[in-house]
């Protein structure tokens, strides 16, 4: 079940309401455009790949960046505006520990390109922000609502709320696979290998497991108590696609890892047209014939070999009911994994 409080929402986006324009966007741009009451130019993104981490998003982005149509926004790929510093971040990065709120004036800023070659083609240009955790990470709910046992609003709202007709592009893989990759790249200099990882998926399961014994799916997927080392809900998709799916219907695009790796000339066109986008196939092929794989498993992963065989069946007999609900859910059996 969902419990949403989406006065919370509004009360925390006094900045981003009092920007937005009072005539809508400008209609003959694309992507989400206007001219604030200063007369500044500013622009929101018209797609977004919202996730998930170490599912290929990087590669995805590269690919998609082919097409002269898609604008990457002048702050790069990603920003981590909506997840994060809109509304601070405790990692230590300033004195106090906190990350400065960021405005969305400031976000708005980087997301506005400032060649005239994007003005020129506004009725085709897509500004695409990539930011690999739009769609699950909600930083520091907990502290700000410690009401609430889920977020009274996520991602998924705000950014309907601010442009519902957004193009959302949301890439899965086989979360056992996911979770290795996951565990493998995001080391911080720690010592991390095969046996590491089967210690710390038991442990994260277990306190998964006693978290469902007093509370709902949804709210053990959105605890602040999930580790961050072993991210074992990220690969629970079904508790953050239905946010984006309620929020944005048919503009949301969810595709796996597996089927872009098997068919991936395919599996682009698809992309682009979802966005609208016309494509020569064989241009495309050509095209891809002549490319890198972008943010591949490093040398240094691929050493450590393979998960342990019994991490593996332990992490697919936890993830397979989900994977269920998830095909069910989207009514697609790729879902299964």
């Amino acid at each position: 079940p969902q419990e949403k409080y989406l006065p919370a929402m509004i009360k925390e986006s006094d900045d981003i309401i009092s920007l937005l324009p009072n005539q809508g966007f400008l209609p003959d741009y694309k992507s989400f455009c206007w001219n604030d009451l200063r007369g500044t130019f500013r622009c929101l993104p018209g797609a977004y790949i919202a996730g998930v981490l170490k599912c290929g998003t990087t590669d995805l982005y590269a690919k998609l960046e082919w097409h002269p149509d898609i604008v990457r926004p002048p702050a790069g790929k990603e920003n981590m505006y909506w997840p994060r510093s809109r509304v601070g971040r405790k990692a230590g990065l300033t004195q106090e520990g906190h990350r400065p709120k960021e405005t969305f004036e400031v976000y708005t800023d980087r997301m506005t390109p400032d060649d005239m070659k994007f003005r020129s083609n506004k009725d085709r240009a897509v500004i695409l922000d990539g930011t690999p955790v739009l769609l699950e990470e909600h930083i520091g709910w907990g502290r700000r609502f410690p009401w609430a046992n889920q977020p009274p609003y996520t991602n998924a709202d705000l950014l309907h709320f601010v442009s519902p007709q957004a193009k959302i592009i949301a890439m899965v893989r086989d979360p056992t696979e996911r979770l290795w990759s996951d565990y493998l790249y995001f080391r911080n200099g720690e010592t991390r290998n095969p046996e590491t990882f089967d210690k710390g998926v038991e442990d994260e399961i277990t306190r998964f497991e006693n978290c469902l014994q007093g509370d709902d799916l949804r709210s053990c997927c959105f605890s602040e108590q999930n580790s961050i080392k072993i991210q074992l809900s990220l690969g629970i998709y079904v508790c953050f696609i239905q946010d984006w799916v309620e929020n944005f219907g048919e503009n949301l695009l969810v595709i796996t890892l597996e089927e872009y790796s098997l068919h991936m000339a395919g599996t682009l066109k698809r992309v682009f047209d979802f966005l609208e986008m016309g494509v020569d196939i064989e241009q495309l092929e050509t095209f891809l014939e002549g490319s890198q794989r972008e943010n591949a498993r490093r040398e240094k992963d691929i050493l450590q070999g393979e998960m342990l065989e019994r991490t593996k069946i332990r992490l697919q007999e936890f993830y397979q009911p989900y994977n269920v609900m998830l095909a069910r859910y989207l009514q697609d059996k790729k879902f299964l994994f």
